[in-house]
């Protein structure tokens, strides 16, 4: 039963954060509320001003121009509500068949956990593989470290992450045999979407 609440509380913090970010996003160009996300969590307790790194890979194929992805991390200390101000930082973007989505950051001294967050904004099928994560020691050495489910292998596709929704009319999740790394990579379809202006003239 705790670690029901527990999730419920991550998702409802995270629902409260996107919807903080809502004019932000808007002034950016993102035009849909936030479909889809799911969320790892990344324990740097300990780690205090230690570079490091993150990335996913992706195969996106947007329904229209207004749809896109967010990917992003954030730090927060002990309480899973006390984001760290000034430490979040949108992916960069490398070209090729998978895209590589990546963040490369130093943890805050209070941080006790880093979000990496990925968010499907809109309509459209869009493929996620191989989650990793590095940080450096205390030489300054660079060194991978393994996640849980971190490649989307286990039966249970989002086992080890925290999600906003279950699969429904509009939302389907399931497993791809198409993967950069691995057997198998998770695919979210998402459809049925409208923007934001278009929700707001049709309620006028």
């Amino acid at each position: 039963m705790s670690n029901i609440l527990y999730m419920k509380k991550i998702i409802l913090f995270f629902l409260a954060f996107s919807a903080g970010l809502a004019g932000m996003a808007q002034a950016a160009g993102y035009n849909y509320p936030d479909a889809f996300y799911f969320v790892n969590e990344i324990s740097v307790r300990g780690q205090p001003e230690r570079p490091f790194h993150l990335e996913i890979r992706v195969r996106g194929n947007p329904a229209d121009s207004f749809s896109r992805l967010r990917i992003y991390t954030v730090q927060v200390r002990k309480g899973k509500e006390d984001i760290i101000g000034k430490t979040m930082q949108y992916a960069l973007r490398d070209t090729g068949s998978w895209n590589t989505y990546r963040v490369d950051g130093i943890t805050d001294k209070a941080a006790a956990s880093i979000y990496f967050y990925v968010a499907v904004n809109g309509n459209g099928k869009y493929l996620f593989d191989n989650l990793q994560y590095s940080i450096a020691d205390v030489s300054g050495t660079m060194a991978e470290k393994e996640l849980a489910n971190q490649s989307f292998e286990d039966k249970k596709i989002l086992n080890g992450y925290y999600s906003s929704a279950r699969p429904s009319g509009w939302l389907q999740l399931q497993a791809s045999p198409l993967a950069a790394e691995g057997k198998q990579s998770l695919e979210v379809t998402v459809s049925g979407q409208k923007p934001a202006s278009i929700r707001s003239t049709a309620r006028r």
